[in-house]
């Protein structure tokens, strides 16, 4: 009987090594062997790296929790609980985003993944547009407003990675909303 060959194993395996050495450092015979199956079986169900590593990320981020967070009408509430979930995301695959951002502009072969990056982020602008239209948060892009809430985010989290700061560790959820909030409530001036 032929052995069943979990996905699940196969892209833990294939984001490891991601993580670890890079697209281009990253062989299908290192991800075989990781996963323990055969290389072939890899190329017969992908067909290639690129398709692979597209999946094993794109089944990795796309249920992060950074994107599943509902509306509520307590805007205050609802920011805390994006920058938590983003924070559980970025705890669960925060390594996966730094290599990935900084693989994605010499491997043109891995866009296949950035739509899923943006449902996430497009995600948290539907939600900044239902605070927005209840008058909560002030008019303006919800896409740039979603990138100005977690883009300081990601860039604390990278720093903390560089051992160049503390990372998320020393991070106030309500107190970087309230900041948040101070330049994008409705009360807020451009």
């Amino acid at each position: 009987m032929p052995k069943t060959i979990d996905s699940a194993d196969i892209y833990a395996a294939a984001i490891t090594l991601f993580c670890e050495r890079g697209f281009g450092g990253t062989t299908t015979r290192q991800i075989a062997d990781r996963a323990g199956i055969n290389e072939v079986t890899l190329f017969r169900r992908f067909g290639s790296k690129a398709a692979l590593m597209e999946a094993a990320i794109i089944d990795a981020l796309a249920n992060a929790p950074f994107g599943q967070v509902p509306a509520s009408d307590d805007v205050l509430a609802d920011l805390g609980n994006v920058v938590r979930a983003y924070l559980a995301t970025y705890r669960e695959h925060g390594g996966l985003a730094l290599t990935l951002f900084s693989q994605l502009p010499h491997h043109p072969e891995l866009h296949g993944i950035t739509p899923v990056l943006m449902e996430n982020l497009k995600a948290v602008g539907a939600l900044l547009r239902t605070h927005q239209e209840a008058g909560r948060l002030r008019p303006g892009d919800p896409g740039r407003f979603a990138l100005e809430l977690i883009a300081p985010l990601a860039m604390i989290g990278f720093m903390g990675e560089m051992r160049m700061g503390p990372g998320h560790a020393a991070l106030d959820v309500d107190d970087y909303v309230r900041t948040y909030l101070a330049g994008h409530g409705a009360e807020s001036s451009e």
